[in-house]
This record gives C-alpha cells, sequence and structure tokens, in this order.
C-alpha cells in the first residue's frame, strides 16, 4: 500500500522489461546472422554523417557528457547504412556505459590511402589484456562490469564483429585498465568500380 515502494517495484518491472526487450532483439539479430538470413543493402555512404548522427544521438542520451567529434577528410566506404549505424552504437553506448563520471567520450573519423577508420574513446574503466580476445563473445562480460549497475546483455560486441566481418573489415581494441578504452573500426576505402 505504500506508493513510494509501489512506484519502485513499477520501475523495476519496466527496466526488467526494457532489458529483456533488447536481449531478444539481439538474440533474433544474431539468429538470422547464423542462418545467412540478414541480406545487406550496400552502397556508397558518408562515414563522417554516420558518425555526427552518432555523436548528436548521444548528447540527447546523456547531456553532461563531454563528447568530442575530429573528422581528418571526407571519407566514404560501401556499405549498409543502418548496420553500420547500428555498429557505431554499439561502441558509442559502451562508451556511455562505462565512461567516469563527468564522461569524456572522443570519435574520430579519418583516413589512409587504402583503408577508411572510425574510433570511439571513452576515459572509462578500461579492459584488461586477458579479457580483449573474449568480448567478442556472446554473454561474456568483463567481472567489474557484471554489477547491478551497469546494465548489458553481453551480445552487442558479438554483434558488431559480426556487422565488421560483414564488410571485410575489422575492430581494433586499445584499452588502458583505469584510463579508458578506444574501439576503432576499419573498412576498405570505397571505390568507384563498386557502384552498382
Amino acid at each position: 500500500s505504500d506508493p513510494a515502494i509501489l512506484q519502485e517495484s513499477i520501475d523495476s518491472i519496466l527496466t526488467e522489461t526494457e532489458h529483456m526487450s533488447t536481449m531478444i532483439r539481439q538474440l533474433l539479430f544474431l539468429a538470422k546472422t547464423d542462418q545467412n538470413k540478414l541480406s545487406l543493402q550496400k552502397e556508397e555512404i558518408s562515414l563522417n554523417e554516420v558518425a555526427q548522427e552518432l555523436v548528436r544521438e548521444m548528447e540527447m542520451l546523456d547531456v553532461h557528457a563531454k563528447i568530442t567529434y575530429i573528422e581528418e577528410g571526407q571519407v566514404s566506404i560501401f556499405a549498409d547504412h543502418s548496420m553500420v549505424k547500428q555498429l557505431l552504437w554499439v561502441h558509442g553506448e559502451n562508451a556511455l556505459k562505462y565512461a567516469k563520471e563527468p564522461a569524456e567520450i572522443e570519435v574520430k573519423v579519418w583516413k589512409d590511402k587504402k583503408f577508411a577508420y572510425v574510433a570511439i574513446k571513452d576515459n572509462g574503466a578500461g579492459i584488461s589484456e586477458e579479457d580483449i580476445p573474449k568480448i567478442f563473445d556472446r554473454f561474456y562480460r568483463v567481472d567489474k562490469s557484471r554489477n547491478k549497475e551497469i546494465s548489458g546483455t553481453g551480445l552487442g560486441l558479438a554483434i558488431a564483429k559480426w556487422i565488421t566481418d560483414s564488410h571485410d573489415g575489422e575492430i581494433l581494441v586499445e584499452s588502458k585498465v583505469g584510463e579508458g578504452t578506444t574501439f576503432t573500426d576499419k573498412f576498405r576505402l570505397f571505390a568507384p568500380s563498386e557502384r552498382k
């Protein structure tokens, strides 16, 4: 009969429902990838624009986070826009989740002669060297992240890896415990011959 306890219970149920909904969506996504039932709609896309969209959404999600956007030239890749957006969002959401207060996050886009890069760097707890090879495994979560304060399914990075693999790309990880983590997605630069 206590309204405060009732509201706390309702909030808890809503949080768990949202968590389960996210997990179901991610499991369905991975089930489709396992059965080769996901088709990609690849086209020339601006990596700069996708990264800028991510930064705007992160700023709306956490108004207190200091998010810096850096670009070194215009960068185009041959990719599925929605998949690349989902990939960057996995890294962006993790950066917001694990960053120390106040959150400091950097999103950077650049290229060399052959490849395009987008990096998302946070000032969080970091990941130990022995954990890095396991973080792309389904349901794997670094011990420190298994507390109730940080929600997550342990599926985001498995999805991110599938997306980069399906674009012949890769994810590079640099991390120092206590200092933060940088996830860099690497793709081949767009070549005019890839146009349909």
